[in-house]
């Protein structure tokens, strides 16, 4: 498996949040959120969300939303807009059309869920929600299952908000709203298979589950197999139960829905794990930002029994701190080659070169992916690819 840089862009404010559109024809959108801390009206050097900044009084975060396209030819980004906001903790896109149009949500340091609609290459925003006065939201989450979608938020102070849409409107309105955790919650998310079922994850060092069903007075469970702040949560789209966490304490924990008390298996792959991105398209591949040593790739063996994830290939390139990255949803592209050089993890976790010493011809599958490092106010656009044998 090797990696290819195709372009590098300047995103001005420092960069933290980047995803692909999922929905079909708008797939070649790209937005990056951004977010910087002004001080006495000046830039300073950057602040990255953590308890210490989440807690300053008295200066002004800034951001803004960028749109981007890919272009034709697969190997560069043409920018659209770029919607001025407060500062920008976290975007997602709805994974189905709305009246037509891909609807993408973000969240702010001043609070504030936003709802943008695409619509002729351009967002549109539509509402907003305060979800959360005097704090800054951090993440949010879309459901899958709902006629009624429901979008799920955590912010600063601990608590969990779960909001929809007023019925035959783009209103927002508040369904339920708890103390998830003591400090901020980094982290929430739905479970994919079943929209009644929230995860977060907190500075607490703490992972709950919740069923909305119930109020969510107490949660369902509380695992605190993870030694620092849990800051990423995904579910698994191909295989049912399957859930991936991961924290500062530089782990990645696997699991199954059904047995909370110990993962399945876990991974090192060094840095805080801000973001887990499993594979559009398949369960067997995850993408990680993981803070202070780059972007990783690892390959999941879902084997009954004998469950493993493994790192297969780095990309470090303008990796300060690396927060937002996601697979784009172009299908694979699929190119011919015999006894090239492809990229590998030694045992060292060192990038090595080898050759491919069968002389048949094999296939390459090569995926896009999107990636953004805070520090270097950097996206960048790189491709993945890797040898299937014939």
């Amino acid at each position: 498996m090797y990696t290819d840089t195709l372009c590098t862009l300047d995103t001005g404010y420092y960069a933290d949040t980047v995803e692909w559109c999922p929905v079909k024809g708008f797939e070649d959108y790209l937005v990056c959120g951004t977010y910087q801390l002004l001080e006495n009206n000046e830039k300073n050097d950057g602040y990255a969300p953590c308890p210490e900044e989440c807690s300053s009084v008295g200066n002004k975060r800034v951001g803004n939303v960028q749109l981007y396209c890919l272009s034709e030819s697969r190997t560069r980004l043409e920018k659209l807009q770029t919607q001025e906001t407060s500062g920008i903790l976290d975007t997602k896109w709805l994974a189905k059309p709305l009246n037509d149009s891909a609807v993408l949500g973000a969240v702010t340091s001043d609070g504030e869920l936003k709802i943008y609609f695409l619509r002729e290459k351009l967002l549109v925003e539509s509402t907003s929600y305060i979800s959360s006065p005097e704090k800054l939201c951090l993440s949010l989450d879309w459901s899958l299952e709902d006629e009624n979608s429901h979008i799920v938020v955590s912010d600063s102070g601990g608590q969990i908000t779960l909001c929809k849409f007023n019925e035959g409107t783009s209103e927002l309105c508040q369904v339920l709203q708890w103390s998830g955790h003591q400090y901020e919650a980094w982290i929430t998310a739905f479970n994919a298979w079943n929209s009644s079922i929230v995860y977060s994850g907190g500075d607490d060092c703490l992972l709950r589950g919740w069923d909305t069903r119930t109020g969510c007075h107490k949660p369902t469970f509380t695992s605190k197999r993870h030694e620092m702040g849990v800051s990423s949560i995904q579910c698994n789209l191909a295989y049912e139960h399957i859930i991936a966490t991961g924290s500062y304490d530089e782990k990645i924990h696997v699991w199954d829905d059904r047995n909370m008390t110990r993962p399945l298996c876990t991974s090192h792959p060094g840095g805080g794990v801000w973001r887990i991105k499993w594979h559009p398209n398949h369960g067997n591949t995850m993408l990680t930002a993981c803070m202070y040593d780059g972007f990783h790739i690892l390959q999941f063996n879902n084997n009954t029994g004998h469950q493993s994830l493994e790192k297969v290939v780095s990309y470090k390139e303008q990796a300060t701190l690396a927060y937002g990255a996601d697979w784009c949803r172009k299908h694979i592209q699929l190119a011919r080659f015999s006894a090239q050089e492809f990229v590998e993890v030694d045992r060292n976790d060192e990038l090595k070169r080898t050759d491919l010493f069968d002389e048949s011809i094999s296939d390459t599958q090569t995926d896009i992916v999107a990636t953004c490092s805070f520090y270097d106010h950097a996206l960048n656009l790189w491709t993945v690819s890797s040898a299937i044998s014939r």
